[in-house]
């Protein structure tokens, strides 16, 4: 093997890993709350801000050894800052990472020294002023198949898995079409990222210092970071034949970030204060949970889970009935509750690895709000108490047999 087909070969196994621990880690998904929230909030202080963030969000995984960040101080004021020796090591730490590019964009901790000049170019988040006015987004007629493959490749990429159908489609909308020849270069490495891509046709070669890293065809997707990040590109990207992508700008992106954001909160504030046992949570905490949950709906029948199944779903009932049954050990099944509107189901699997205790289905049309396993541990945690003493109390919440 030749040194250089060697070094592609490496360069391709370092790309993998990367983007294997980028998705392991969540991290895009970690940017994106952070990033709402700034928007939406505006703090004057915003390292404060999102130090504050993660303490809360996360209080668990923000445990760290040595001397503790005044919260309370560095949201209203100043950030602490740390002293000589360990900014000295943060520095060293990011030298020593300043290779590790995404194939797309690079990571905001990322740093360039351009040849004779000290000033370091530092890429940053939100740079520009964004978007605010729905009505400033451009809306580009499509053919109803084209805005559905558009559709089903996003719906796919991490960044826009939180995105509900209706603002997938939004998204569809905003995207315009773009046309490349052969051998036309669509992203330059080192040019300011603007655009996210979703290659209709064709194919595309991505390359790194002249060495070629990855590659795009009909169905692929590139960019997500640069609608995020007003970073530098880390790769070049070219058409290799004639090469049709859609493509979304970076504030339009921006816009409707915060407006879906926005609706969903205030779509769920209201309902989430009129459930019982959300009544002891602050409107922080709250406002957590309505960032994370997932409205689902069923029809008349329809089941929601199954007893003796595995359980990875907490739900809350927002509107219609959920029917709960029991099959006895004669093969019987008997009604055991009934739930509406603010009540809850599926805790006990989540709190106790157990399977499924009952059957749930919907009675005529029901939607529910629901939470995944690590999330619903992550925002419920002050619950947990709670929820446990709730088990106990099988006259006032039959549901937590569910």
């Amino acid at each position: 093997m030749s040194d250089s087909a060697f070094t592609a070969e490496t360069a391709a196994q370092h790309q993998a890993e990367l983007n294997d621990y980028l998705q392991s880690k969540n991290i895009n998904q970690l940017f994106i709350q952070i990033v709402e929230s700034l928007l939406i909030e505006k703090p004057d202080n915003p390292i404060g801000f999102i130090v504050q963030f993660l303490q809360k969000k996360y209080p668990d995984q923000a445990m760290i050894d040595g001397p503790q960040i005044d919260v309370a101080a560095s949201a209203g004021g100043a950030a602490e800052q740390p002293d000589a020796a360990a900014a000295s090591d943060e520095d060293e730490e990011e030298e020593e990472n300043s290779d590790d590019d995404y194939v797309d964009d690079l990571p905001i901790s990322n740093k360039y020294q351009q040849k004779g000049d000290k000033a370091v170019r530092r890429s940053s988040v939100l740079a520009e002023s964004p978007v605010t006015d729905m009505e400033e987004i451009k809306i580009v007629p499509k053919s109803a198949e084209d805005k559905q493959g558009i559709v089903e490749i996003i719906e796919q990429c991490m960044l826009f898995k939180h995105l509900e159908p209706s603002q997938l489609n939004t998204l569809a909308d905003a995207m315009e079409s773009k046309t490349f020849n052969s051998g036309d270069v669509i992203i330059k490495q080192g040019d300011d990222g603007d655009y996210f891509y979703v290659v209709d046709s064709g194919h595309i070669d991505c390359f790194k210092d002249d060495t070629k890293i990855t590659n795009y065809s009909k169905g692929g997707a590139f960019g997500e970071l640069a609608i995020m990040y007003n970073a530098p590109r880390a790769a070049t990207c070219q058409a290799t034949e004639p090469t049709r992508l859609w493509a979304l700008e970076r504030k339009a992106f921006k816009a409707i970030l915060m407006k879906s954001t926005t609706d969903k909160r205030n779509k769920y504030r209201e309902f989430l204060s009129e459930v019982e046992m959300l009544s002891q949570l602050n409107d922080y905490e709250k406002l957590t949970i309505a960032d994370s949950l997932n409205e689902e709906s069923f029809d008349d029948g329809k089941v929601v889970c199954r007893q003796g199944e595995p359980g990875d779903t907490f739900y809350i009932v927002k509107e219609g009935t959920a029917v709960c049954t029991q099959t006895d050990a004669k093969g019987q099944q008997l009604e055991v509750a009934r739930l509406s509107a603010g009540q809850y189901f599926g805790e006990i699997a989540l709190l106790t690895s157990k399977t499924r205790q009952a059957t749930v289905a919907a009675e005529g049309e029901l939607a529910v709000l629901s939470l995944d396993r690590k999330t619903f541990k992550r925002v419920m945690g002050p619950m947990e108490n709670i929820l446990k003493r709730n088990m106990e109390q099988y006259t006032k919440y039959k549901l937590s047999q569910i």
